[in-house]
């Protein structure tokens, strides 16, 4: 039996990572020199007004190695094989600390993929992955499938803030006069390739913005899922948009959790397409 393995930045609730029969490892983040582990999507509690509060002093912890050791030690030991998908290794270490928990563990029966992607994008492939160890298919034919389907799942985001990108040194990808002021907000995605956050220009406004976003969405596409952080309006609103372009795909929402928040920021939107 193939156990999936991933790390919580991909954001899914309890509900559904017990429905797709994954197991979750939790990434870190400090708030005024406290550490918490992050959870399930829906498991993490009011975290705005914390991090809110704690700007200045707060950070991120990629997941360990012992993270990932305990996990697989108990998979594997019950005979059963892991296909670990993580964060983009351009995003965190999570990547290099789930390649030498599998060397420790039996690099033969744990596989780990680096997803060059994260939050919706992960997630997209985790269901891909799900549906592929139900249809019996092996490990390493399940791997290489994964590897395929990165090519064809994006994310692009939004965000009203630049703090947050501006202390993660994120800021260079994009232009100086991005930000609220100008009613400039810049349009960022991670390139299918090697996964790094890349410019993918600007919009003024929230309009348009919002149809920036919604123009992401390749015409292939075969499901979505919206992420937002803040503004209870803006992922209704994204909907519409890319309902009125593709009535018939999947369309569903997720939140944003705290180690991503804190890299990118409290008033985000966004959205993660997988195509046929």
């Amino acid at each position: 039996m193939i156990t999936l393995v991933t790390n919580s930045t991909a954001y899914l609730t309890k509900a559904e990572a017990e429905k797709l029969k994954i197991r979750l490892v939790p990434m870190h983040y400090i708030l005024a020199g406290k550490s918490y582990a992050e959870s399930y999507a829906d498991e993490n509690g009011d975290f705005v007004p914390q991090i809110a509060a704690h700007q200045e002093i707060c950070a991120t912890a990629q997941a360990s190695v012992a993270d990932f050791v305990g996990i697989f030690q108990a998979i594997v030991h019950q005979g059963g094989e892991v296909l670990c998908l993580v964060i983009s290794s351009r995003l965190s270490g999570a990547y290099s600390s789930a390649c030498i928990a599998a060397k420790a563990v039996d690099a033969e029966k744990v596989r780990v993929v680096d997803s060059r992607t994260t939050a919706g994008g992960l997630a997209l492939l985790l269901k891909r992955a799900a549906a592929l160890i139900r249809q019996g298919y092996p490990l390493e034919d399940i791997v290489a499938q994964i590897k395929e389907q990165r090519g064809k799942t994006g994310i692009a985001f939004s965000v009203e803030d630049m703090d947050a990108l501006r202390k993660s040194g994120r800021l260079s990808i994009v232009r100086q006069s991005v930000g609220s002021i100008l009613n400039i907000r810049p349009i960022l995605c991670l390139e299918k390739d090697g996964g790094a956050l890349i410019s993918g220009g600007t919009a003024r406004g929230r309009n348009a913005q919002m149809q920036a976003l919604a123009d992401r969405v390749p015409e292939k596409v075969k499901e979505v899922i919206i992420e937002s952080l803040g503004s209870a309006y803006m992922a209704p609103a994204l909907r519409e948009r890319i309902r009125a372009r593709f009535p018939q795909v999947t369309i569903s929402h997720a939140t944003i959790g705290p180690v991503l928040a804190i890299h990118i920021g409290l008033d985000v939107i966004g959205v993660a397409w997988s195509e046929e």
